[in-house]
């Protein structure tokens, strides 16, 4: 879905430009049907934007931008009650659904992700 940001180029991104590719990422969510593989690459943003804020906090604008992205995001998925990436990666990564949250999400568009845990190696 967003061939101009693979994983890894995320480290080379302002936390703006994160949060502006997760803006299309979202948008894109929330009206196609995603690719599994593509749907958990796109995920990597999000995690990467996760952890620049636990290492270093930002201003009360992106953190309220970020905040509106997600519900749109949350309205656009649904939860999972397994790690999309498979509940052995989430114990080796050490993410939980409570702060991973997006990880334990599927599109409600038509996704055969809804449906199976992906594994996107």
């Amino acid at each position: 879905m967003t061939p101009d940001t693979p994983p890894g180029n995320l480290a080379r991104l302002t936390l703006p430009a994160l949060v502006a590719q997760w803006a299309r990422i979202v948008d894109y969510v929330e009206r196609e049907v995603v690719a599994p593989h593509d749907y958990l690459v796109d995920l990597m943003v999000r995690h990467e934007i996760s952890q620049r804020l636990r290492a270093k906090p930002t201003t009360l604008e992106t953190r309220e931008m970020l905040a509106e992205i997600d519900a749109l995001f949350r309205a656009a998925t649904l939860e999972r009650p397994s790690c999309l990436h498979g509940d052995d990666r989430a114990a080796a990564e050490q993410w939980t659904s409570g702060r991973e949250w997006y990880f334990w999400r599927a599109p409600v568009q038509g996704s055969p992700i809804q449906g199976a845990t992906v594994d996107a190696g």
